[in-house]
């Protein structure tokens, strides 16, 4: 299980370590996650321009982690912590429930590769599955 979280946390930093235009919306009446809804997924590199890239992507969002595609990293070590107290804000934004750190909260290391914490947030329902389940 241990190697599970710690691989889906890997996928999810590679991949928004990678964006050069993410654009964290604050109102997801434009999109969702419903294949054939004309909102869904395979419609999204149409709704704006700057999320054109959608139309080329192989393997976003929503993403079920138990796909053959999905690879188990294991040899990335343990997870570096650098955590630092901070000030935050919570905000339910109606679709996820965001904290963003107002200071410097401190860094995650993965194989290297320093992430600064600027906020996370969670979905409800899931974005992602396992075996097709939320």
């Amino acid at each position: 299980m241990n190697i599970f979280c710690y691989s889906l946390l890997v996928l999810l930093l590679a991949s928004h370590s990678r964006l050069t235009t993410s654009q964290e919306v604050e109102d997801e009446k434009e999109f969702d996650y419903i294949k054939g809804s004309g909102k869904g997924p395979e419609d999204w590199g149409d709704i704006h321009e700057d999320w054109r890239l959608c139309k080329n992507g192989e393997m976003q969002s929503p993403i079920d982690l138990m796909h053959e595609r999905v690879q188990v990293v294991s040899h990335l070590g343990r997870l570096k912590r650098s955590y630092k107290p901070s000030n935050a804000t919570l905000k339910n934004r109606g679709h996820d429930i965001m904290l963003k750190w107002v200071d410097d909260a401190g860094s995650i290391n993965v194989n290297g590769t320093e992430y600064e914490l600027k906020q996370c947030h969670w979905h409800s329902p899931s974005e992602h599955t396992i075996n097709g389940r939320r």
